[in-house]
């Protein structure tokens, strides 16, 4: 992937004048080595014809040697350009999304003189540079794996929650991809993978059982990688553990990381098994363009040969995702009024594993028209508690995304519906104990008053606890609860809670396991609305798609905070509000056959099902004034 450039050759210098202008030159080096540039971009360095500064440093090479070069700056977004002896260019703008960072990581086609050339993505950009230059052994192919055996056993190390392990290393290179197999007799088997730098991947089992986990994926660091070998629960026994690393494919040019898109421009491409591979075996293009606040902006992806699916990234790191248009299966649409300034990334990409295909990238702009609305409140304010809880110190297991789903959620009520920050309570995490969470809702229910909404969201572990004999409105026997850090809300405690609040109105968000149950104790008291991840008898199911905690939360923060949910007049009802969290369920959601469910896992296995109960709110009753959507 190229940053198109109006410089077919980046530096219009003759050789003698050029070689004044470097920060070093580089002959021939063995096989292994490593050197280390460090300059500055700064006024009075050579310019682009498209603006940009530029440093350049001459480098000897042989066709066929493998050579690394690792460009990083923290002052300003770098860029890398290498151009070969015959006038051939390769370039990187953010490798892996890291917008601190360009690499290339490539096989020289042909030998002679290099010319490596620091730059910066936009004219204006200066700052200090640090570039490592790599030179490593040719590699080969395939390598065999490498086979350990070994025993978990008291005195091991231990994880903070208890279980055994060992740990193996091996050295790895961007490009090259691990599989790792784990099995065993014994006990259940957990696979943990820690890169040098960036999230560690992990597998508990693998599609045929219990006893055997595998992940299989392409490293996108240099360094050495941890290969942890452990159990589900403290367990112990015998196990196998299979290291496959295969070199890097040099056929194949990973290092063309991000290509810009032009507003009103379309791009053809295609997934392909040369692209880059997430975690979950999607293959994906990566794509960055530039917008401004209030920009309204549009990205549709579509194709007749994959599902797609788009991955858009905020300058601030905040995620959104679309697979499905509504009723488009075979169109991916993300359309929305920027809300920051600086540079957005989008992974084109498939809902499937290893959908390859060709597909056609939009970027334009949305109905400027209606982007003109500011939030503001119907008949009173917003106040809302959040709760998200990923870490639970050891008292139960951690869950990815799930903080980040309150967080983002306080944002869309304060961007989207116009909440005063000082009206939202956040809790996450260590600080969401039942002391604090009780505290808060107390304080919440001492402000609001008649003409304000109250939003209780929470987004973590539930669970259920059998209780003596059933009660006339539940008769299943069971007290739903949320589990906060330190200790379980039952349905029927947070009914006694939610006594004392005076807001006119209350809508209730909890996207856990066993939510749906606490339907029949909330939802029975006048103006209170619950809209509940799943049944009270299932499970519900992390959104790595969307790297969300759950998907009520991705689903619902996304209609508040960019007008989605609304139908252009800038009031969001009690019906338009859960039948387009409902619409995503099903456009969105796939489970082992077609419908609006997600098939979950574990204990409780079952189908995942939205619940919604509006209780005595109306469905045309408004619930919130948002920004009206492009």
């Amino acid at each position: 992937m190229v940053k198109p450039l109006s410089r077919p050759t980046p530096l219009l210098l003759p050789a003698l004048l050029l070689s004044s202008l470097l920060a070093g030159c580089f002959g021939p080096t063995p096989a292994g080595s490593l050197d280390t540039v460090e300059g500055v971009l700064e006024t009075g360095d050579e310019v682009l014809e498209s603006g940009e500064l530029a440093d350049v440093h001459f480098l000897q090479g042989s066709a066929g040697e493998h050579l690394r070069l690792d460009l990083r700056s923290e002052d300003f977004d770098p860029y890398l350009i290498l151009t070969t002896p015959s006038g051939e260019h390769f370039e990187n703008d953010d490798y892996a999304g890291d917008s601190q960072r360009s690499m290339l990581d490539l096989e020289l086609p042909e030998s002679g003189e290099y010319r490596a050339i620091v730059t910066a993505y936009a004219p204006g950009e200066a700052g200090r540079y640090r570039m490592a230059i790599e030179r490593l052994p040719a590699p080969t192919k395939a390598a065999a794996a490498h086979v350990e055996t070994g025993v978990l056993a008291e005195g091991d190390q231990a994880l903070d929650s208890g279980e055994y392990f060992d740990v193996y290393e091996f050295e790895g290179q961007p490009g090259q991809r691990v599989r790792l197999d784990l099995s065993s007799d014994e006990f259940d088997t957990y696979l943990i993978l820690v890169p040098p730098e960036g999230e560690q991947v992990e597998n508990d089992d693998a599609e045929d059982g219990r006893v055997h986990s595998v992940i299989e994926t392409d490293l996108h660091a240099a360094g050495t990688y941890e290969v942890l070998v452990t159990s589900y629960e403290v367990e112990t026994g015998a196990y196998e553990l299979s290291i496959a690393l295969a070199a890097p494919d040099t056929t194949v040019d990973r290092s063309r990381d991000v290509v810009s898109l032009g507003m009103g421009r379309a791009v053809d491409a295609s997934l392909a098994p040369s692209d880059a591979e997430s975690e979950e075996g999607q293959f994906f293009d990566r794509y960055a363009f530039d917008a401004a606040p209030g920009q309204p902006i549009l990205l549709e992806m579509a194709s007749q040969e994959i599902d797609t699916m788009l991955v858009l990234h905020f300058p601030d790191g905040t995620v959104v995702a679309n697979d499905d248009s509504i009723d488009q299966r075979d169109t991916s649409r993300v359309e929305l009024v920027a809300p920051q300034a600086g540079r957005y990334h989008v992974s084109a990409t498939s809902y499937g594993a290893g959908e390859t295909g060709k597909y056609r990238l939009l970027l334009g702009t949305g109905d400027a028209s209606s982007s003109e609305a500011s939030p503001a409140q119907v008949g009173g304010k917003v106040r809302a508690l959040l709760v998200g809880i990923s870490d639970y110190g050891g008292r139960a297991s951690d869950l990815p995304y799930t903080a980040d789903d309150a967080v983002r959620m306080r944002d869309a009520l304060v961007g989207g519906a116009g909440m005063s920050p000082d009206d939202g309570i956040l809790l996450v995490d260590s600080n969401a104990t039942v002391a604090n969470f009780h505290a808060a809702l107390a304080d919440l229910a001492d402000r609001a008053g008649g003409e304000d909404l109250l939003v209780l969201f929470f987004s973590g572990h539930g669970d259920r606890l059998e209780r003596r004999g059933p009660q006339p409105a539940d008769p299943d026997s069971f007290d739903e609860t949320l589990t906060l850090y330190d200790g379980d809300v039952t349905d029927d405690e947070l009914h006694q809670a939610l006594g004392a609040v005076r807001a006119g109105r209350v809508l209730i968000v909890l996207d856990s396991c066993f939510s749906g149950g606490f339907a029949k104790d909330l939802i029975a008291v006048p103006e209170r609305m619950g809209i509940f991840s799943s049944e009270e008898d299932v499970t519900s199911s992390v959104a790595e798609k969307f790297r969300a905690g759950g998907y009520l939360a991705s689903f619902l923060a996304d209609g508040i905070q960019y007008g989605l949910a609304d139908d252009g007049d800038g009031l969001l009802t009690a019906l338009e509000l859960s039948e387009y969290v409902r619409r995503r369920y099903r456009s969105d959601l796939k489970g082992s056959g077609s419908g609006d469910y997600v098939r979950t896992d574990g204990p409780q296995m079952g189908y995942q099902h939205l619940v919604v109960d509006r209780g005595s709110i109306g469905p045309y009753q408004t619930l919130l004034q948002v920004a009206r959507s492009p």
